[in-house]
C-alpha cells in the first residue's frame, strides 16, 4: 500500500495531502531520561518525563506533473506554502497522519523551510513538527494533617554516610575530599561530638552527615596550644601515636623496664614540639599500661 502524509487542521476540518510522498518520514515515542552526576557514585541515569515527539518533516512541493504524485495534488507550490505558513503563524493545531501506520497525533507547525534547488521550480521544503498535549485542569487540593505529615517526612534529610578513620587522616583533608571544603572540619568535629578537631584516631568511626546539614552545625573551635602555631594544628596525633608505638614496640619483652622509659622520652620530645604537657602525660600513661605499670 502507498503511503500518504496528510496535516490536518483541527480547527477548520482542512486538510492537506502533501503532492509527492516523501522517502521517509520522522515519528518518535517513549519517555525521557534524566543523567545525573553523583559525587561519590558517578554518573547515573533515572527516569525523566514523558517524552513528546519532534521532528522535521522533509519533503517537495512540485511545479509540474510527475507520474508518481498523489491522487488529487496540484503543480502550484505557492497554494501549499501559503497554508502550511498560515496554520504555522495562526499556532493551529493539525493532526500528523500517515496512511498505514498507526501515526495519527496532534502537532504544532514550526517554521516552513523552503527554496528551489535545480532550475525546475520545484520547491524542496523542511516543515518542524511539533506533538502538542492538551494540558488538563489543574486541581488545587486543601492539604490535610496527614498529607502535612508526609510532606514533612519526604522532607527528612537522607541518612548519613559513615567513614573509618585511617592512619594519616585529618579532619580538615577529609571534609576537603567528601565535601569540597576543609574548613567544615569544625562543624563535622561537632556532629561527632570531638572535642579536639585536631585530634582523630586510626579505626574511629566518623558519621558525615550531607553538606546541607553539616552547616547548620555551630563549629568547635581547636584548643589552644601554648608555643604552638598554625604549622602545629592536626600534628598532635601523629605526635602522639609515635610515642605509644615506641612504648608498645619496646614492651613485647614482659617486664621490661626500658618501654616505660621509651614513653617517657617520646613524650617529652613531644611536649617540646607542641608545649603540651598534657600529651606528655598522655605517652606516659600509654607506656605504663603496655609494660603493666600502675
Amino acid at each position: 500500500m502507498e503511503r500518504v502524509i496528510v496535516l490536518k487542521n483541527t480547527d477548520t476540518g482542512q486538510a492537506l495531502t502533501l503532492p509527492i510522498t516523501p522517502s521517509g518520514y520522522p515519528m518518535g515515542a517513549g519517555r525521557g531520561v534524566e543523567r545525573l552526576d553523583m559525587a561519590q557514585t558517578g554518573q547515573i541515569a533515572l527516569p525523566g518525563l514523558k517524552g513528546l515527539f519532534s521532528g522535521q518533516l522533509e519533503f517537495e512541493l512540485p511545479a509540474r506533473q510527475y507520474p508518481h504524485m498523489t491522487a488529487g495534488a496540484v503543480t502550484q507550490p505557492q497554494y501549499y506554502i501559503d497554508l502550511l505558513t498560515e496554520w504555522s503563524r495562526e499556532a493551529q493545531v493539525c493532526r500528523y497522519i500517515v496512511t498505514g501506520t498507526a501515526i495519527n497525533i496532534p502537532v504544532l507547525l514550526g517554521m516552513l523551510e523552503y527554496g528551489e534547488a535545480d532550475g525546475t521550480n520545484d520547491v524542496q521544503c523542511k516543515l518542524p513538527l511539533y506533538e502538542y498535549r492538551v494540558l488538563d485542569d489543574v486541581v488545587v487540593e486543601r492539604a490535610t494533617q496527614n498529607y502535612s505529615r508526609a510532606a514533612e517526612a519526604s522532607a527528612q534529610p537522607e541518612a548519613a554516610e559513615r567513614y573509618t578513620v585511617e592512619r594519616g587522616d585529618s579532619l580538615w583533608a577529609i571534609c576537603r575530599r567528601v565535601y569540597g571544603d576543609g574548613s567544615l572540619a569544625y562543624k563535622l568535629a561537632t556532629a561527632n561530638g570531638i572535642a579536639n578537631p585536631n585530634l582523630i584516631y586510626p579505626g574511629q568511626v566518623l558519621t558525615l552527615p550531607d553538606k546541607g546539614t553539616l552547616a547548620g552545625y555551630a563549629a568547635t573551635p581547636a584548643p589552644e596550644c601554648a608555643g604552638s602555631g598554625d604549622g602545629a594544628k592536626g600534628v598532635e596525633l601523629t605526635a602522639l601515636e609515635a610515642g605509644v608505638t615506641a612504648a608498645l614496640a619496646a614492651a613485647k619483652a614482659p617486664g621490661n623496664a626500658a618501654a616505660q622509659g621509651a614513653g617517657v622520652t617520646a613524650g617529652s620530645a613531644m611536649s617540646r614540639v607542641l608545649g603540651n604537657a598534657a600529651v606528655q602525660d598522655a605517652a606516659k600513661l600509654a607506656a605504663r599500661g603496655a609494660i603493666g605499670l600502675r
